[in-house]
């Protein structure tokens, strides 16, 4: 397994896999280096060995990419998300789908609007997740046949591909809670939205608490992201650019 850091290792981990011995092949630890346990000090250093046996998710920091600003989120947050596939939005209903068809992308697609449109049927909120399924002509108008889920109910709605607002293209399928957002390897890094959050996109950034096992001392517990200037028994992912390499759990 290739070296990587104790974040990215932590968030990629599947609770289920521990424990996991980790060994640390690289790195300088400055003042976070020096732990008190039980009264005993330790340190990390180069080639030591640490048995991870509990990861808990502490809080979800969500930064609006755009302005800086952050809001945390409670790990029991019910809010869905969805990835939006690329950082460009479209003027018209007509270029997304134009932009769609260029990607060789099948519909159906998944597309949301920054402004709420109005229809026959009903209003469409903003930022509201919608299917479009066929583009079709209506009533001698080249339309785009759309689909809201309202409840359990899903409406259908037809909308001229001329249709003007700030729409972007979303994930295919369906969406995602907190918990599967943060284990989907594929959506650690791309911009995400929610209808139950302020900004039209985020990015995620979990913080996790890691138990552990040195093979010195009897138990290590450590913030697995932390700042650097927290208290010393906090710091075991300050030690930029710290690594850890997964290794086989009887070498321990």
């Amino acid at each position: 397994m290739e070296p990587t850091s104790l974040q990215d290792f932590v968030c990629a981990l599947d609770p289920t896999s521990l424990p996991r011995v980790l060994k640390v092949c690289s790195g300088v630890y400055f003042q976070g280096s020096i732990y008190e346990i039980s009264g005993n000090e330790c340190c990390l250093s180069t080639g030591d060995l640490i048995k991870v046996t509990q990861v808990h998710l502490q809080k979800v920091v969500c930064e609006n990419p755009g302005t800086g600003q952050t809001i945390e989120l409670d790990p029991n947050f019910q809010g869905l998300f969805r990835r939006l596939t690329g950082p460009q939005s479209y003027g018209t209903l007509e270029e997304l789908v134009s932009a769609a068809m260029h990607r060789s992308k099948e519909l159906p697609i998944w597309f949301m609007s920054t402004h709420k449109i109005d229809t026959k049927a009903r209003v469409v909120p903003k930022e509201q997740p919608l299917m479009l399924e066929a583009v079709e002509m209506y009533l001698g108008t080249c339309s785009a046949r759309c689909v809201l889920s309202v409840g359990n109910q899903m409406v259908k709605l037809r909308l001229p591909l001329s249709q003007k607002g700030t729409f972007w293209d979303l994930e295919t399928g369906d969406p995602r809670t907190l918990l599967q957002a943060l284990q989907d390897p594929a959506l650690k890094g791309p911009l995400l939205t929610c209808p139950n959050l302020p900004w039209r996109s985020l990015i995620l950034r979990p913080q996790y608490e890691i138990q552990a096992i040195m093979h010195i001392f009897s138990s290590l517990r450590a913030a697995a992201t932390c700042p650097v200037a927290q208290t010393q028994d906090e710091n075991l992912a300050n030690g930029h650019p710290g690594q850890t390499r997964c290794i086989q759990q009887g070498d321990l």
